[in-house]
């Protein structure tokens, strides 16, 4: 109870809200140190109570994406223990065929010669040479089907073994959704970057994905978050009207802001954590958008400047 009171109190103090996003989890000791750490700036809401207050001061919601195994293992316990709710975004078709998404498949096989073999493969799509974007961003810019072949082909020529499932099962999927902490959100079905997609297919992606989780958990699918998730560059305004249309409730993007002033429900603003200690943390939201712009000239933002330059040179007939 005293903790509640003090979250609510520190919460009034704020005149701004705030969404994280982890992806995996691998210390129980330092994700339980950020939650409390939040909890004293912040009250923490499910995914109802943000949509309902998503202009209110000093609250903060927790989300997950992809579904790995470490949520469950690691996340999991430390939010039930504080009675922490969350929302985690997952692809079905990667939990139904237990099969790991497309990029946990190209960290084993990322090296000189996948470069090499991608390049060769993929050099008719663009104007210029390709050779020296990463392997990262030159995948990011092709449709889904072409990478799951691109990587699927890799493996059987080289007798590469796909590492062991890494994901959450079905089982752990029910068993979080009727824990009445975790909402279920979805991330469509293969983790495509829908922007490079066909009307067809990006739309598949969303309504099937949807779908399938509502069959699997047995209700309404409200929530979404775009995968890679940055607006113009990985989803447009195609996917703003499907979402609009099916009438999810709020789609989150990965910009990294706080949450200020009117905000648009299908581009929400999270700012992700992986790492860090307090005063690293409270500094990245406090500064939220300097912190992006500071990223956007530093090396950890290289693959986003890659992308945008091979979006210009892709040839239009592809």
């Amino acid at each position: 109870m005293l903790i509640s009171f003090m979250v609510i109190m520190n919460g009034m103090n704020m005149n701004y809200s705030i969404i994280v996003m982890f992806h995996e989890i691998h210390s129980k000791i330092w994700f339980k140190e950020v939650l409390i750490y939040l909890g004293k700036k912040y009250k923490f809401v499910n995914a109802d109570q943000l949509y309902e207050n998503i202009c209110s001061n000093g609250l903060c919601h927790i989300t997950f994406d992809d579904g790995h195994r470490s949520f469950y293992e690691n996340a999991y316990p430390v939010l039930y223990e504080l009675k922490i709710p969350a929302t985690l975004f997952v692809s079905p078709t990667v939990i139904i065929n237990e099969k790991n998404y497309w990029f946990q498949r190209v960290r084993k096989i990322n090296n000189t010669k996948f470069h090499q073999y991608v390049c060769e493969r993929v050099a008719n799509r663009f104007n210029s040479s390709i050779n020296n974007f990463s392997v990262y961003s030159i995948l990011k810019s092709l449709p889904i089907k072409i990478i799951l072949e691109l990587i699927k082909n890799f493996e059987k020529e080289n007798r590469i073994e796909e590492e062991p499932y890494m994901n959450l099962t079905r089982e752990q999927l029910i068993e979080l959704n009727n824990s009445g902490l975790i909402e279920i959100g979805s991330h469509t079905n293969n983790h495509p970057i829908l922007v490079n997609e066909s009307d067809k297919v990006s739309e598949l992606e969303i309504r099937d994905s949807l779908k399938m989780l509502e069959d699997m958990i047995g209700h309404n699918i409200d929530y979404f978050a775009y995968p890679n998730g940055q607006p113009g560059l990985d989803f447009g305004e195609r996917e703003i009207r499907i979402l609009n249309e099916i009438g999810i409730k709020l789609a989150f993007s990965t910009s990294s802001l706080k949450l200020y002033g009117k905000i648009n429900h299908y581009m929400v603003p999270r700012i992700g954590i992986s790492k860090g200690n307090n005063i690293y943390i409270n500094n990245k939201i406090r500064f939220a958008k300097q912190w992006s712009l500071l990223r956007n000239i530093s090396h950890r933002n290289t693959e986003d400047k890659e992308r945008k330059h091979l979006k210009s040179m892709l040839l239009l007939d592809q």
